[in-house]
């Protein structure tokens, strides 16, 4: 399941991933991708985008997809992506081993409350906007996921 929320005149986006993802989750994805690419010219700031991922890897087309999408010149946000998924940690590393520099800035975290605040450092500032959508989309999310009750 993939949920997001953005606020761009704020330059705020949540993106929430968490157990299957449907190629029509994916899509929406890279429709939020998209967004951010198009409304980031226009915001005298960096976008700041949360990101929690406790879901199933994309395949290599995906991949692709993805780094073709987060290689966007335009593309430039703070993501705080928050998982706790040891694979998902390594190819970080490895990625700045590498030597990969995208034109975003991405941190790992523990917590949604340490990427949070980790965004709030970035921008030089309280983000309660951001704060509010990641706790709607987190409620959300726990409604939805299966074998919840409502």
């Amino acid at each position: 399941m993939y949920l997001s929320r953005a606020e761009w005149d704020l330059g705020v986006a949540v993106w929430w991933s968490t157990g299957v993802v449907s190629d029509e989750d994916w899509e929406h994805a890279f429709e939020d991708m998209r967004q951010l690419a198009i409304h980031s010219p226009r915001l005298a700031f960096r976008p700041a985008v949360l990101m929690y991922l406790d879901t199933d890897r994309p395949n290599a087309v995906r991949r692709k997809q993805l780094a073709e999408l987060a290689d966007h010149p335009k593309y430039n946000p703070y993501i705080a992506c928050v998982t706790t998924d040891p694979q998902l940690r390594g190819v970080q590393v490895a990625m700045r081993w590498a030597g990969a520099h995208p034109g975003y800035e991405k941190e790992l975290f523990d917590t949604v409350e340490q990427g949070l605040s980790w965004l709030e450092q970035k921008r030089g500032g309280r983000l309660p906007a951001l704060r509010l959508m990641a706790a709607n989309v987190r409620r959300l999310a726990a409604k939805m996921a299966p074998g919840a009750v409502s």
